[in-house]
């Protein structure tokens, strides 16, 4: 399998003919094209504006290592293109959006709803479109969704997001706090506050939840104590 590099002549339209001759290194040290002979030649010509190289090839891997460093490269007339680099990336993009989407998709109710506190999908639409929503989002941004899905504080965040919807916590000129007490400059500071403080974590999740319904068995169970 090819390994392509491709040197290419920024000024296309314009070029004519390049040598990459010996050059000096950063350490002051001559370097140049070995041969297939072992020996030093006076270096690579170019005679076209765009020459492809495969780096699985002995000689074309040497001129490779020549030019990456060469003056001519790194002064900005020519540069280095990797097309095997490039589609690896674009591999590693597609299969992370396959990732996301597929892991979009099997989010339950609950998970959509947590999720959408953490990537700021705020509005009053119904289950499908929300979960569609989300599914957009994590094909649009599978890094930063795959990164929300794995974080082992996601839980934590939400929490602080609840708690700022009902005013719990508030943020004034970008400080957390909890009534007047300060309880981070950031995110992460107020993560941990909350950690620190399990029984004000405790408490606040059960406002939260809001007031116990009072069911038929309960209200049956009062009257009968009176």
């Amino acid at each position: 399998m090819k390994h392509t590099v491709l040197i290419k002549a920024k000024n296309a339209g314009k070029f004519n003919y390049a040598k990459f001759g010996t050059y000096t290194g950063r350490g002051g040290q001559k370097i140049s094209l070995i041969n297939m002979d072992g020996e030093p030649s006076s270096g690579y010509e170019m005679f076209s504006a765009i020459v492809a190289l495969d780096i699985n090839d002995e000689y074309d891997k040497r001129v490779y290592e020549f030019l990456k460093n060469h003056p001519l490269i790194n002064s900005g007339g020519f540069v280095l293109e990797d097309l095997s680099a490039v589609e690896n990336q674009k591999a590693e993009e597609s299969l992370a959006k396959a990732d996301a989407v597929t892991a979009a998709a099997m989010l339950s109710k609950k998970e959509i709803e947590d999720l959408c506190h953490l990537i700021g999908l705020n509005g009053d639409w119904d289950d499908n479109i929300r979960k569609a929503k989300v599914i957009a989002y994590a094909n649009d941004n599978p890094k930063r969704f795959l990164e929300v899905r794995s974080d082992a504080d996601a839980p934590i965040k939400i929490f602080i997001r609840k708690c700022m919807g009902k005013d719990l916590f508030t943020r004034v000129n970008g400080v957390y706090k909890y009534g007047t007490t300060t309880i981070g400059l950031t995110e992460d500071q107020t993560v941990q506050w909350v950690k620190d403080n399990a029984d004000i974590h405790a408490l606040l999740k059960n406002e939260l939840r809001g007031p116990k319904k009072r069911t038929k068995q309960t209200i049956e169970l009062k009257e009968e104590a009176k």
